[in-house]
């Protein structure tokens, strides 16, 4: 976008050696954030005080442990914030591990396909009640705006309210068009259609799980959804919350070889010789 700035390299970021890449992470994030409108900028009131502001660094990984991409995330200093006049309800649930596994067998039984879908900056779509403003982020502050201030319209990561935001945002969605929300785990929504087949969908986050044998629901809500919320569709669930998912019709097959690698690599383990059982 062209008013996305080229920061200039911040001298608490040299020892990145990556330092190019993490720009353009951080040019794409800002990018997201103004696409969004998450915020205006605006003289601040005299009886406000704004909150800051810092970038974080993450390397998002793919199930055998290499770099998939870069990213950079802008985070509100939310520590700041007081209960009562910054925020009120905080809590935000995700759904139950279980649930994923009962989805996953309830596909692997029935030859459903399992669907998957990211969120891009999910909290950004969580819209505010609340008067909050933001300091400028770090390298993005253009020549002649220095006395402006963000005044947050939609949530950002960081605050008290994101998570609770974000997940207002996405449960008005699915109920609007008619799915019904499970008793037993809030984060889990079916629907049927006329012919009586089912769509699941269980959410965890800004991570979208989605099966069933109604396909018509399943490609609609898939459009609906990139219509509403800036997605990508991952195809078929192949890595989720740890869990790697192979499997062919009928069959699958659940792992979690990168969770055991994690501590063999720490400890300079992962080139010893393996044994057939940790009896030794």
């Amino acid at each position: 976008m062209s008013n996305v700035l080229n920061i200039v390299e911040p001298t608490n970021y040299k020892e990145a050696s990556q330092f190019k890449e993490w720009r353009a992470a951080m040019n794409e994030e800002m990018e997201s954030i103004l696409r969004n409108e998450t915020w205006d900028l605006v003289e601040l009131p005299k009886n406000k005080t704004p909150i800051g502001c810092k970038w974080l660094f993450k390397p998002k990984m793919n199930a055998d442990g290499s770099i998939e991409k870069l990213k950079a995330r802008l985070v509100a200093k939310g520590y700041s914030q007081q209960e009562g006049i910054d925020f009120d309800v905080t809590f935000a649930p995700v759904s139950k591990l279980n649930t994923i596994k009962m989805l996953i067998a309830l596909a692997s039984k029935y030859n459903w396909e399992l669907h998957q879908l990211d969120v891009k900056s999910a909290f950004l779509n969580g819209e505010l009640k609340e008067e909050i403003y933001l300091v400028h982020p770090e390298g993005f502050v253009k020549k002649g705006q220095e006395h402006l201030v963000c005044r947050l319209k939609k949530a950002l990561y960081g605050l008290k309210k994101a998570p609770r935001s974000w997940y207002e945002k996405v449960d008005s969605f699915f109920l609007e068009y008619g799915f019904h929300r499970s008793l037993n785990d809030p984060n889990l929504y079916t629907k049927y259609n006329k012919q009586g087949k089912i769509i699941l969908i269980s959410l965890y986050v800004d991570d979208i799980i989605i099966t069933g044998d109604a396909d018509d629901l399943i490609r609609g809500i898939k459009r609906l959804m990139t219509q509403v919320f800036e997605m990508k569709d991952l195809g078929r669930l192949h890595y989720c919350l740890g869990l790697e998912v192979c499997g062919d019709t009928g069959k699958t097959f659940l792992t979690q070889g990168k969770y055991a690698r994690n501590p063999l690599e720490k400890f300079g383990m992962d080139q010893c010789r393996s044994a057939a059982t940790p009896l030794q």
